[in-house]
């Protein structure tokens, strides 16, 4: 079970880095669709989430409580929320996303010391504040999702490089904790 969960959550990587990628590409051109390379990267989001490998049972909830309560809100906003407010609560919903995959990157920072995964750790809740507060001019946000594409395609190569899970190791914890 472990080896098919070890597949799936790289699966989720892939696909956040192909949605970061699409997004870097498509949103500085101003290409309508750019708005897919969200919807990959959050499938790609809740993939990863829900098969995330962790000894402290709180620590995945908490992330794939964020990814999940943030799709239900972008739903929501798209669904009944009043047009001029559907913006505002399409991107809270964004930065919740956003905030469960900050968790996976420093999941990935501290228990394999992968750089890139502290550095996106900050970018993401970075980028969605400021898109929350309407403060992220369209160049910087260009610059942003670029360089959130370079370091996630990094950490995806570099995870892809380490061996997969075998039945009897952990991932990040020697001792799991009392369920």
């Amino acid at each position: 079970m472990r080896k098919k969960n070890a597949i799936a959550y790289r699966t989720g990587l892939v696909l956040q880095a192909v949605g970061a990628g699409i997004l870097a590409v498509l949103y500085p051109i101003s290409h309508p669709f750019y708005t897919i390379g969200i919807m990959i990267f959050e499938l790609g989001a809740l993939i990863a989430g829900f098969n995330l490998i962790v000894w402290i049972t709180w620590v995945k909830k908490i992330i794939l409580g964020a990814i999940i309560t943030g799709l239900f809100v972008q739903v929501i906003g798209l669904y009944f929320v009043a047009a001029e407010n559907a913006l505002t609560v399409a991107l809270l919903g964004i930065g919740l996303v956003c905030f469960g995959t900050a968790g996976i990157a420093g999941k990935e920072a501290y228990c394999f010391a992968l750089r890139e995964g502290w550095v996106l750790m900050w970018l993401y809740p970075l980028v969605a504040l400021m898109n929350l507060l309407g403060k992220m001019p369209r160049m910087f946000n260009a610059i942003m999702f670029s360089l959130h594409f370079l370091l996630l395609v990094s950490l995806v190569s570099r995870k892809m490089k380490q061996p997969l899970l075998s039945s009897s190791s952990t991932a990040c914890s020697p001792t799991p904790e009392a369920q």
